[in-house]
């Protein structure tokens, strides 16, 4: 067994993201062991975490303050300023955030302060920039909101063929021509907005203004004409939106930063049809792990449809006390047999949202009995699967698997569902993996793990 040596090299980067009203992108402290100023080597702690389940992340970090100076840092991190996370201290960026809170803290007996910056991933902003159609704010702005516009995602007119990637691509568009809108016409009056534009500008600065330059997505079209209700009414953001046009568990939404340090957005239909994996976790930096199966959370029966259509369950109660011959059997759920045998009736549903707006738009049957298929596929098999968390030492300098993607473990395959860095000064870098779906994985086709409980050689290639 080899060792493995390493000195941690963390680089955290701070911007101030808005001057004057407006978005910048300005450095004024950077903490990193190599600093030539004694406050930028002050740097304690630090985590980030990304999650599928939870859009936008989170992050913090602890800094010794300079007390000698007259210039804080305290004094001078602000909310919303950018923080820039690189583990190795070189031009590979790891991580960036959005400061939501800051505080100081010290023990009475010791003069040394700490302030601790804490926030979400930078994808979080996308959350935050909001449209506010809410009575109460419409009333007290004295001024009047478009409460219902429309958002045509459908080509050729409102007929089927839209792809995934299109679809986000549509919605940042519109969400953003009306965030624009909404600024300009404030600018020419003296009364609050009904949208945080500046948020916006600050994810253009930071993403860019072109969308289709960073949102990654499925070419795979859709089974039926889409379009929706941006909002209603009260408050909405464009990850809401998106999250109801392409729903759990079908399809998931996430972020990461590309290999030229630009933060991405994916959107994509999950990845459990052919799963392989790029990364191995090595045994001997691992320092625990726990994998488990368990049967809470299992499904029987698996039901896609489309709200207001046939493929709806309204039009399956009504078939199923149909006289007419040409109806019965009408039915697209799949069921698992054996597993219902054991477990009784247990429906996984997941709706779209779809219309009819010109003559020869239809739907895809035969997609959607193959969407249920893939569900049965997918989610039949969760009581044979493992899940759990592993953690091993973070060799920064070395290639990791990131939320979304498989990692080769004890044999097997598994997804990454979230992660979670962290390192404190005088101690290792540390990685977290919170894992899904582990098995083994034969062409696409899911078989369980067996001997998992042997020592050790589960982990030999």
């Amino acid at each position: 067994m080899t060792v493995e040596r390493q000195a941690p090299q963390p680089t955290i980067k701070c911007f101030h993201s808005v001057d004057n009203n407006n978005a910048v992108q300005s450095l004024y402290q950077e903490f990193t062991p190599s600093s030539s100023d004694i406050s930028g080597k002050n740097l304690q702690s630090y985590n980030f975490e990304r999650s599928l389940e939870n859009f936008g992340g989170s992050f913090s970090f602890t800094v010794v303050e300079d007390i000698v100076s007259d210039n804080t840092f305290m004094d001078a991190v602000q909310p919303l300023d950018i923080i820039v996370i690189s583990e190795n201290g070189d031009n590979k960026v790891d991580f960036i955030g959005v400061v939501t809170t800051i505080s100081i803290g010290g023990i009475a007996s010791n003069l040394a302060k700490t302030v601790t910056v804490s926030g979400k991933s930078i994808e979080w902003l996308l959350c935050y920039l909001n449209i506010d159609c809410d009575i109460k704010c419409t009333i007290f702005n004295n001024r009047s909101a478009n409460n219902i516009f429309i958002t045509d995602l459908a080509n050729n007119d409102g007929k089927e063929g839209i792809s995934i990637s299109d679809i986000v691509i549509a919605s940042l568009k519109t969400f953003r021509h009306y965030v624009s809108i909404l600024k300009d016409e404030g600018s020419k009056e003296d009364t609050s907005l009904i949208t945080n534009f500046l948020i916006g500008d600050i994810i253009d600065s930071w993403f860019g203004g072109e969308w289709k330059n960073w949102v990654e997505g499925d070419t795979e079209k859709f089974a039926y004409p889409i379009s929706s209700n941006m909002f209603e009414s009260g408050k909405t953001n464009v990850i809401d939106y998106i999250k109801k046009l392409l729903p759990q568990p079908v399809y998931e939404i996430f972020s990461y930063i590309d290999d030229s340090n630009n933060p991405k957005l994916m959107v994509r239909t999950v990845p459990f049809d052919n799963p392989s994996a790029a990364y191995s976790i090595r045994p001997e930096l691992i320092t625990d792990y726990t994998l488990t199966r368990n049967c809470e959370e299992v499904y029987t029966s698996f039901f896609a449809y489309i709200e207001g259509t046939k493929q709806s369950p309204g039009f399956h109660m009504g078939v199923s006390t149909a006289t007419d011959d040409k109806l019965k059997g009408y039915n697209f759920s799949q069921l698992n047999k054996d597993k219902a045998a054991l477990y009784g009736y247990q429906l996984l549903t997941c709706s779209f949202v779809g219309y009819n707006a010109e003559k020869d738009a239809k739907s895809d049957t035969a997609k959607i009995q193959n969407l249920n298929e893939n569900l049965a596929k997918w989610f039949s098999r969760l009581d044979e699967m493992y899940a759990g968390d592993i953690t091993f030492v973070n060799l920064t300098n070395t290639k990791k698997a990131k939320i979304g993607e498989w990692v080769k473990f004890a044999g097997g395959l598994f997804y990454v569902n979230s992660e979670r860095h962290s390192w404190t000064y005088g101690d290792n870098p540390m990685i977290n993996y919170q894992v899904t779906r582990g098995g083994k994985y034969s062409n696409g086709n899911f078989t369980p793990i067996k001997n998992l409980s042997a020592i050790y050689k589960e982990f030999e290639e």
